[in-house]
């Protein structure tokens, strides 16, 4: 009880000082950051609950207006407990700027499509049974992200993915090239 009291304020106070941190720099560029036609792109890396791994892959978001941009993405999910996967999402976010457009907070909503790989061996014929199975699914979560300079931005991410029989949730960190 005592240690997620403690991880409840550690996580506050590093919640408190991300959000002076922004408040508080100068701003990064004159023009409109979150402005229309804004693209990015970089890599992420993250964990997923469903195997308990890690997840890596790359993402581009590109910004219809100032609260709504696209981002698709493609991850794979490795290995563990005989079970790995290839993740596609197409989400949408919804950007809430503050702090001088240097930060914002976000909802996201998507669709998944995840292609998991159980592995395992049939110890009596000595043969491997291995299968493959397909899934589509819907996401919703929110991010968080920060603009270092007017080109570079780092974000986190959690959302949870609603799909038959694979169900779970994928925490992620990224640094993203704006242009």
């Amino acid at each position: 009880m005592a240690q997620s009291v403690f991880q409840t304020f550690r996580m506050r106070r590093l919640a408190v000082c991300l959000l002076l941190v922004g408040a508080l720099s100068p701003l990064a560029d004159a023009r409109d950051p979150y402005a229309r036609g804004e693209k990015s792109f970089g890599p992420k890396v993250g964990y997923v609950t469903r195997n308990s791994s890690a997840a890596a892959g790359l993402v581009f978001e590109y910004s219809f207006s100032r609260h709504v941009r696209i981002a698709p993405q493609a991850s794979i999910i490795f290995r563990h407990r005989n079970l790995d996967a290839l993740m596609i999402d197409v989400d949408v976010h919804f950007p809430l700027p503050f702090a001088g457009d240097r930060m914002a907070v976000y909802p996201l909503v998507g669709v998944d499509f995840t292609s998991w790989n159980l592995y395992g061996l049939d110890p009596e014929a000595n043969k491997d049974v291995s299968s493959h199975r397909n899934r589509f699914g819907g996401n919703a979560g929110f991010g968080y992200e920060f603009k270092c300079t007017p080109t570079l931005k780092l974000n986190a991410e959690a959302r949870y993915t609603l799909m038959k029989t694979y169900p779970g949730a994928l925490v992620s960190a990224g640094i993203s090239y704006v242009f």
